[in-house]
Parts: C-alpha cells; structure tokens; sequence
C-alpha cells in the first residue's frame, strides 16, 4: 500500500527520475495514480525559504541531495511510475509539507 508521505524516485516519460512525496490519502492510493509533490534540489537557498516549501537537508529521509518539496507542484501520477522508495517523512514535516500545500491554495492546513 502506497502511504502519504512516503518518498518515491518517480520515473518520469519526459524527463530524469526525480524523488517525490505522495500527498493523497490512504484510500485513494489504491487505484492507478496517486496525487505527489516533486521535490527538486534546484535553488535550494532561495526555495527553502519560501512558505509554500519544505526543505530536506542531505541525508534525510532517503534524499542525496539539500532538497525541497515544492507544494506548487502538485499533480498526478500512474502508480507503475513510482519507482524505488526512499523514505517516510515523519510527523513534523509530514505536517509541514501539509501547511505548505495549504500555503500554496491560500488556506490554513493542518493534518488529521
């Protein structure tokens, strides 16, 4: 079962595989796509500090690199395109990333 939060090296038709956060909830998860956030190591410095971001710092949760999980880039994707699991976020920035996701829609999000 693909759970929210879990980080996944997505496979991506169009371009490198890149690491994404999946955002959708447990039960939706059980069909053929799932909702994901792409986390990108681009402008680190800058996006880090941005509120509709969540940083990572090398070494944690599975990432190579100093990242940050973009909430803008929330989209859709077939689950046969997840490809190797990296980690699991925990509580702190699982809640986080769902503030930062409120943040990007203009809304005050916390978990349930």
């Amino acid at each position: 079962m693909i759970r929210p939060g879990e980080i996944y090296l997505a496979d991506f038709e169009e371009m490198e595989p890149h690491p994404v956060v999946v955002v959708s909830r447990e039960e939706l998860n059980r069909g053929n796509w799932v909702a994901v956030v792409l986390i990108t190591s681009k402008r680190f410095e800058e996006r880090s500090k941005q509120p509709h971001c969540v940083p990572f710092r090398a070494g944690e949760f599975g990432l190579s690199l100093d990242c940050v999980a973009q909430a803008e880039s929330l989209f859709s994707i077939r689950c046969q395109e997840l490809g190797e699991r990296l980690g699991m976020l925990d509580d702190e920035r699982w809640r986080d990333l769902v503030k930062a996701v409120g943040n990007m829609m203009g809304s005050d999000c916390e978990p349930v």
